[in-house]
């Protein structure tokens, strides 16, 4: 049932991102521009480094390659340092690869500002990957990128 609202809302927002005129934001590569286009539709999607095959196995790629950088990078002793009470938490992370190859967090769902900017942190030092495409040109591409953490 969530997947199902989830997809809702992502095709939701993938039909607003195509309602606004071409010539609005030309010239930017604003995080929030509306050339930013979701997963689901994107036609070709940006390329981690070293992901190749089909569209399919690139894209799978992509996801493992930025799961593995944040589970590796994050500083997971960071929410037992902050005193959070004990239990499993997971945090959301939007994010944009831009049309420029580099990764930007828009928007975090933490519990804690600290998480929030550890989180950002690591993000934007996900390497510079291939841009994704759409109707030939070079697009940023939004992403829900959920870590789960256990605070003991």
């Amino acid at each position: 049932m969530k997947s199902l609202i989830l997809l809702f809302f992502t095709l939701l927002f993938s039909v607003s991102c195509f309602s606004q005129s071409e010539g609005e934001s030309k010239g930017t590569e604003n995080s929030n521009s509306t050339n930013d286009v979701p997963f689901v539709i994107i036609e070709s999607p940006p390329v981690y480094p070293g992901c190749v095959g089909t569209k399919k196995e690139k894209f799978k790629c992509l996801k493992v390659s930025m799961q593995r950088f944040l589970a590796e990078n994050f500083d997971s002793s960071l929410p037992n340092k902050l005193d959070l009470p004990a239990g499993r938490y997971r945090f959301l992370t939007v994010l944009v690869v831009k049309p420029s190859g580099y990764s930007e967090a828009v928007k975090v769902q933490a519990p804690h500002p600290d998480i929030v900017k550890e989180l950002k942190r690591v993000v934007s030092a996900f390497p510079k990957m291939k841009p994704g495409n759409q109707r030939g040109k070079a697009v940023g591409m939004r992403y829900t990128l959920p870590l789960t953490v256990i605070v003991e």
